[in-house]
């Protein structure tokens, strides 16, 4: 009897042990040195793999119909929404139906309400905001029909957003239609509003939206980004996962790369579900390693802070190798 309780608690050991290291316990003995193949191994299996299979969750919200495939917008204002710099305008339509619609029959742009929306504009990037607002707001009495209303709208959301005004913003973002140009980044302001506000699921909508209609655009992989951030601070592992993944599988030539590797690094480290410092760990080590050769890790502003909590965590659950 003695031998057979012997074997038993031998063979839970056997099963348990990998569990322990799941819940970010250090190892008992000195754990074997992980390579750099088997660090690549880690990173393909946390792509390969559904995060639904990996660590199932009933609380699991599903996805927006069409978030993986929704065709990709091929209106002419895809960059105006997303880079105001290149083109502040975008009032002329970013969408098919827009560019439909017959040169005779379109709304003209006067001189001067193009200079009240640059002006306004101007102010607004000098952090002349009250003055912008006001240039705004003439543009929209003056030109009440103007083709850059909904432009000054947009940007008179931006304003008070910048105010901490959020529901007016908040109107006045949603006053953008989606024949403008502005659509998207007046859905992705939307959802930035919501989330200073503190409401994270009505910000977590937006986002999904952004990501869900306009795909191919420049904001899509930052929303993706920021609603994996506000599952991670909701201690929703599996979604925050599931958003860092779909990041890196759908955008990996985006800037925003860094920022998803950082984010599953995180969500290993401090996620109470999916917990595992080794995995978090190899993150960390393959974004160094990535820094080397790939200017987006190497540059990154989160290069600091993954040396730093790399370090942390090698000091708490790892002194044995040493």
């Amino acid at each position: 009897m003695k031998r057979l309780i012997i074997i038993t608690l031998c063979a839970g050991v056997a099963v348990l042990g990998p569990r322990l290291r799941a819940w970010g316990q250090a190892p008992l003995t000195e754990p074997a040195v992980v390579d750099d193949r088997q660090t690549e191994d880690i990173i393909n299996t946390i792509l390969d793999e559904s995060p639904d299979t990996k660590t199932p969750d009933t609380n699991r919200q599903p996805a927006p119909d069409g978030a993986i495939k929704a065709k990709p917008d091929s209106g002419a204002g895809a960059d105006a929404a997303a880079n105001r710099q290149k083109a502040p305008y975008g009032a002329t339509g970013g969408t098919k139906k827009s560019a439909d619609v017959k040169e005779a029959t379109a709304p003209k742009v006067t001189t001067e309400e193009d200079v009240l929306l640059r002006t306004g504009i101007d102010f607004y990037k000098n952090g002349l905001y009250e003055s912008s607002l006001r240039k705004f707001q003439e543009l929209g009495e003056k030109f009440p029909k103007g083709a850059l209303k909904e432009s000054a709208g947009f940007w008179t959301g931006r304003v008070l957003a910048k105010l901490y005004r959020y529901d007016e913003a908040i109107k006045e973002f949603s006053a953008v239609t989606p024949e403008s140009g502005d659509y998207q980044a007046a859905l992705f302001s939307i959802a930035e509003c919501y989330q200073m506000k503190g409401d994270r699921i009505t910000s977590i909508e937006y986002y999904q939206k952004v990501y869900a209609l306009f795909p191919s655009r420049d904001l899509a992989d930052k929303a993706l980004l920021n609603i994996g951030k506000l599952y991670l601070d909701q201690q929703r592992g599996s979604q925050a996962l599931d958003s860092a993944v779909r990041l890196v599988k759908e955008y990996k030539d985006r800037d925003t790369v860094d920022d998803a590797y950082y984010l599953m690094g995180k969500i290993y480290e401090k996620d109470p579900r999916l917990k595992d410092v080794e995995t978090a760990r190899q993150i960390y080590r393959q974004f160094i390693k990535k820094s080397e050769t790939d200017p987006r890790f190497g540059n990154s502003p989160l290069k600091k802070r993954v040396v730093e909590d790399l370090a942390r965590i090698e000091k708490m659950y790892f002194k044995m190798e040493k």
